[in-house]
């Protein structure tokens, strides 16, 4: 089998699984199998592919067929126009962080933020982004050390520094930064528990429960978050989140209970509330 053959066998395959991003999915699995550039796909297309070739090509091909997303097969994926690794051990980074991240930088820009925390960090997308785009001071906290490994991976690749913290929330983030953050930033779990079986089995299969999961009315970590924060923004800082799109108001609430003020939401590109940001007052 040459590379045009492989190419149109993966497609067909693909697409009679109702694969919408057949095309672009199967490029990446041949492109991992054989090590070409996408440009070499279509100028060597007569190649043959070797043995080995073809059975990691055929073995990614099925996993990908009974929904393995994709960025968990080839083990990379593009955030903020960076190259991010990840693992079944880590939530996938998706568009809609992408909102969160490029309001976080138009408030930097006003505010010239010095400190920030990125708590929930995962892969360490969102702490990542903002330290290769700004200057600011980065710090990434997450509870899970094989996520911490990979977002450490994803700083090295992306020549920034971040400084990692293996935390449940804020218990373990250094007395250094108590009352010294201009800001802090969360994609936090947000799923209801019961409501995470009715999610796409591509998600609800493979990506990390611990990672979905937020509490009973999906409201747990905002909860938590918004509470501890305190002790660590200045007066006057912001807080970020990435909310779910029907979250907007009980999170608004949340922050409003605790005395934050000027809170402001933000949508995605589908019109759909993505975004929270408050300052915190004394």
């Amino acid at each position: 089998m040459n590379v045009e053959q492989a190419l149109l066998l993966g497609k067909k395959e693909l697409k009679q699984c109702g694969i919408e991003s057949y095309s672009l999915d199967t490029v990446l699995l041949l492109m991992k199998a054989t090590s070409f550039t996408k440009v070499q796909l279509y100028t060597k297309n007569t190649v043959e592919l070797t043995t080995e070739q073809q059975k990691q090509y055929f073995c990614d091909l099925e996993q990908r067929k009974q929904g393995k997303p994709i960025a968990y097969i080839t083990g990379v994926c593009e955030f903020m126009a960076l190259p991010f690794v990840v693992s079944e051990d880590v939530l996938i980074p998706r568009a809609d962080t992408e909102i969160l991240v490029e309001t976080v930088l138009q408030y930097h820009n006003k505010k010239n933020f010095k400190k920030v925390i990125d708590v929930c960090t995962g892969t360490g997308c969102i702490a990542v982004s903002l330290a290769k785009y700004s200057n600011m001071e980065l710090c990434g906290v997450d509870i899970s050390t094989t996520a911490l490994h990979i977002a450490q991976k994803n700083a090295v690749n992306n020549d920034v520094c971040v400084k990692w913290f293996q935390s449940n929330l804020f218990e373990t983030v250094p007395d250094s930064w108590l009352n010294n953050a201009d800001a802090i930033v969360s994609n936090p779990p947000y799923i209801a528990t019961k409501q995470i079986q009715t999610l796409m089995n591509s998600v609800k299969e493979f990506e990390p429960y611990l990672a979905l999961d937020g509490g009973e009315d999906g409201l747990y970590f905002y909860k938590k978050i918004v509470q501890q924060s305190k002790q660590f923004l200045k007066e006057g800082a912001y807080l970020f989140f990435e909310i779910g799109c029907e979250q907007a108001y009980n999170v608004c609430d949340i922050l409003k209970q605790y005395g934050f003020e000027s809170v402001k939401i933000y949508q995605d590109l589908a019109g759909l509330d993505r975004v929270i940001s408050a300052v915190n007052k004394a």
